[in-house]
């Protein structure tokens, strides 16, 4: 999950980007999440001196605050994190020249007073960053690819808990966190998978890893996020072979 950081002295700004970001994290299920939308800079930093994952910043140029402006404040978590995304909101074109002066690395720069083009910039920044981060894990990463109606989804192969079937040709995909529901077969999804999956029922593949408990009595399995999952008799004598080898 890449955690995003709102930084901007104007309450209405603050919760226009908080919309708009909300929206297209929501439609693109991007695997991102707003942490921390606020005015106030040293909030930001006590916030990321705790948190350590690489995150996306969003912050006004211009911050009403002694102690801060975006720039001092970017300098600053570029300390704490390298490789973030810098974002900068203003309605000074010519600041832009300013990140040369500190030394920043920015991603982009949207303008307060062009709204119509607002929304659409934001978009293509969370683009380019879902794409650099797929890009980056590669082979490090595997993902499995889930279409949805008119959209695609790649879903790392390390979140799947399992795949379940709720109908005819119909399929659920189970995430800690989310569930996606698409036109499939358990046949040929677990062609697809990797060896950390075995099917268990005509109903259920499950991961192997993602198991927590193995109820040979009642014949179900627990999953990680607690879900239970029906077992037949082959998936019961494969499980056993797996916990027992």
């Amino acid at each position: 999950m890449v955690p995003i950081y709102i930084c901007d002295d104007v309450k209405e700004t603050r919760d226009y980007l908080k919309s708009i970001l909300s929206n297209l994290i929501m439609i693109h299920a991007y695997d991102m999440e707003i942490v921390l939308v606020t005015g106030d800079p040293e909030a930001v930093i006590q916030h990321r001196e705790s948190h350590h994952l690489r995150s996306i910043y969003f912050f006004d140029v211009d911050l009403a605050d002694e102690r801060y402006n975006g720039f001092t404040l970017a300098k600053q978590i570029r300390e704490l994190d390298t490789r973030g995304f810098l974002i900068f909101i203003t309605t000074h074109e010519e600041l832009i020249f300013e990140t040369f002066k500190y030394r920043l690395e920015a991603m982009s720069y949207l303008y307060k007073d062009r709204p119509e083009k607002l929304n659409k910039q934001i978009k293509e920044c969370l683009e380019e960053v879902h794409h650099l981060l797929l890009k980056e894990d590669g082979e490090m990463r595997r993902y499995y690819t889930v279409k949805v109606a008119d959209s695609s989804y790649q879903i790392p192969i390390d979140e799947i808990l399992f795949f379940e079937t709720v109908g005819s040709h119909r399929v659920v995909l189970h995430t800690e966190n989310r569930l996606l529901e698409f036109r499939g077969e358990l046949k040929k999804i677990e062609q697809q998978l990797p060896k950390d999956f075995v099917k268990i029922h005509r109903s259920y593949i499950i991961q192997k890893e993602k198991i927590v408990q193995v109820n040979y009595s009642d014949n179900t399995v627990i999953m990680k996020d607690g879900s239970v999952c029906l077992m037949s008799r082959i998936g019961k004598k494969l499980l056993k072979q797996l916990f027992e080898s």
